[in-house]
């Protein structure tokens, strides 16, 4: 937050906090003995209202300040409305586990338990079995026993379920938790106002998606080589663009996702791509989230 002036005793402060606010700049006016400091919030604020400033102190009569009221008005019922839906979210996601929550979202609780299921028998004997039946390819191995897949020759096959099945698989306790966690909140968020059948639709478009995008991407970067990867993270980002294009275009649904979340989301993509955390798939997060932008412009 930066001072850019003040204003003189003898003007109204109320008509230019108007003025910038029917602007999208929001201020803060202080009461001062020797005048009015104002403040503004946002950096990228600040060479627009200091202009806008020497032009109410060079005509402080100027009718659009009078008609700046209404547009003020309208954006503080705006920020009200958004205030009050995300106060309402975070008391919804507080209480995501209790029993009416649950009948709910039976597709959220469907996915994790068959997640979980999945990951106990990765641990088991069969272990390779599960996890070669339901990557996006299969594993082979040639006369001098090198490991390699064939491509998506299954699924042109007719096994159309290794486009979406990878999403079950996951590669460690700690990814299996993580990945059920945002699970439990985006999911939950998505059905609870949406629907059950709005959430499969999305489900099913960002793993179709960000699987097939990591598939290609492992294809061009490693030729011939297995292309084992899994996890729910494609989706989840899906589900983070669609909530995210959702509170900045239609923030009525009452699906807010709060500005720290969307900065943990974005610089968690980041981060991932740095290599610091080892193997990620990175393209699936990329295409996932993309999908997901995609769907939430188009107001689906």
């Amino acid at each position: 937050m930066r001072q850019i002036g003040k204003l003189p005793k003898e003007l109204a402060p109320e008509l230019f906090h108007d003025h910038l606010l029917a602007m999208g700049v929001k201020s803060r006016i202080d009461l001062e003995p020797d005048g009015r400091p104002i403040w503004i919030y946002n950096e990228d604020h600040v060479e627009t209202a200091r202009r806008e400033l020497a032009l109410y102190l060079a005509d402080p009569d100027n009718p659009r300040y009078q008609s700046a009221k209404t547009a003020a008005q309208a954006a503080r019922q705006r920020d009200r409305a958004l205030d009050k839906a995300y106060r309402k979210n975070a008391r919804d996601v507080a209480d995501l586990w209790t029993a009416p929550r649950l009948r709910q979202r039976p597709l959220t609780m469907a996915l994790i338990l068959i997640s979980i299921m999945v990951f106990v028998l990765e641990q088991s004997s069969k272990g390779r079995v599960v996890i070669d039946d339901l990557s996006i390819t299969a594993d082979r191995f040639d006369e001098q026993g090198e490991e390699f897949d064939d491509g998506l020759a299954g699924i042109r096959s007719g096994e159309f379920w290794r486009l979406v099945t990878p999403i079950f698989i996951h590669f460690g306790l700690m990814h299996l938790f993580f990945n059920m966690s945002a699970m439990s909140v985006l999911g939950t968020l998505i059905e609870t106002r949406r629907g059950t059948g709005r959430l499969l639709v999305l489900v099913l478009i960002t793993a179709l998606v960000s699987n097939l995008g990591q598939y290609y991407y492992m294809e061009r970067m490693q030729p011939g080589m297995y292309h084992l990867f899994g996890g729910m993270s494609g989706v989840l980002y899906g589900l983070f663009g669609y909530l995210w294009m959702k509170t900045l275009h239609e923030p009525e649904q009452g699906m807010i996702l709060h500005p720290q979340s969307v900065m943990f989301g974005i610089v968690w993509l980041i981060l991932c791509m740095t290599g610091a955390f080892g193997a990620i798939a990175n393209a699936a997060h990329v295409t996932g989230l993309a999908a997901g932008v995609v769907l939430g412009i188009l107001r689906f």
